[in-house]
């Protein structure tokens, strides 16, 4: 009776229903006098009404193709310190694919922002529904370019890096850009130190964040008290305690934020490894689209016997002495080398695999089937 009785209730509650809640307006946008033009991304929290289809990020699409539910349609003006008012496109109104739902360009130009001023946001919907936010953007002072800019040698160096304070300031913002994905973090200090080794905890298997044979771009910001409490803040499902949000009628971050110093870190390493050094493609090729050397590193030894080493390193076409990066991987004699764009793991261009015999890389080209000898030079 008793097992009848907890079978009966187990049906009862699986055919509870939860009503869905009211869906509101979600907003992004982060003010930067780096930029030619502001973005606004106007969407709405998702509440099971729509259905969202499971498509690959388009960056004409950013809102429809990550997953969201852009709102079309509406108005939305930035205002500066002196009242005059710009007033955002949305990109599906001028696109000729009609794509860019929710996107709106809001023509104030980065150049013409006002240190230390305040700027107001307003939008509203054609459901009539209005939102509200204002941000105060941190003084200039003190900026500079390339002042980052580097070599870093993971296995020795510490990367140490001050500015100057900025009194508008509610923090600083860390980023350095990685092949697997950003390391990012707060700081109130004017000064941040950084040991090579460091693991990036946002990445998915805990990679270093410097890899070697990679250029990894590197910014100091400043930021307001919107960008700093949103991004520090997220939703607890244990707690219920959310992210904190300034915008009035909605959810979302109307921010601003001021470079302070940018540069661009070229991380190398010690190579002691057969497998570590130069090697030159021989005999020369002029295929114009492919690598004529590359330089390899032992990104992370082998765990234990039987599994492989990871590789990382960089290549050059051509004449061209600014390469990108490459990853791989070393089984006893075998290697794999992913060519990778843009200085990111996930963007691979081409894959050769082959064997290294001496002082000798032997292999092809996965797509093409091309064979390529490269050999190690001093």
């Amino acid at each position: 009776m008793l097992s009848a009785t907890a079978a009966l209730t187990a049906c009862e509650i699986g055919t509870v229903n939860i009503p869905k809640t009211t869906p509101t307006i979600v907003v992004h946008s982060v003010l930067n006098p780096l930029f030619a033009e502001q973005i606004v991304l106007v969407e709405r929290t998702l509440t099971g009404s729509v259905n969202i289809p499971d498509t690959n990020y388009d960056a004409s699409e950013p809102i429809l193709s990550g997953g969201g539910v852009p709102v079309s349609g509406a108005t939305v003006e930035i205002t500066d310190p002196n009242g005059v008012a710009y007033v955002g496109v949305e990109d599906r109104a001028v696109s000729s694919d009609g794509k860019g739902a929710g996107v709106y360009r809001v023509p104030l130009r980065g150049s013409s922002i006002v240190f230390g001023g305040r700027y107001t946001l307003h939008i509203r919907a054609q459901t009539g529904e209005e939102v509200s936010a204002a941000t105060r953007v941190p003084s200039g002072l003190g900026r500079s370019t390339n002042g980052l800019t580097r070599t870093l040698n993971r296995d020795h160096d510490v990367l140490l890096a001050l500015w100057p304070a900025n009194e508008a300031a509610r923090s600083y913002a860390v980023r350095i850009e990685s092949p697997f994905g950003p390391f990012f973090l707060f700081t109130d200090s004017t000064t941040i130190r950084i040991s090579g080794d460091l693991r990036n905890v946002f990445a998915g298997e805990l990679q270093r964040v410097f890899v070697p044979g990679f250029r990894q771009d590197m910014f100091i910001a400043a930021v307001d008290s919107n960008f700093y409490d949103y991004y520090r803040t997220n939703n607890d499902p244990f707690t219920g305690a959310g992210i904190i949000s300034r915008v009035n009628g909605g959810l979302g971050l109307f921010g601003s934020i001021v470079n302070v110093s940018t540069g661009s870190i070229t991380v190398t390493a010690d190579q002691t490894e057969p497998i570590e050094g130069r090697f030159s493609l021989v005999p020369p090729t002029s295929n114009p689209n492919l690598p004529t050397q590359l330089v390899l590193y032992v990104e992370s030894p082998a765990a234990k016997s039987g599994l492989p080493a990871a590789l990382s390193g960089r290549y050059n076409v051509g004449n061209s002495t600014r390469g990108d990066g490459l990853i791989g991987r070393m089984l006893g004699s075998d290697v794999t080398l992913a060519l990778v764009a843009n200085q990111l793991a996930g963007d691979t261009v081409e894959v050769w695999e082959g064997q290294l015999k001496g002082d000798t890389l032997r292999g092809v080209y996965r797509s093409s089937g091309i064979e390529a000898v490269f050999v190690k030079t001093p």
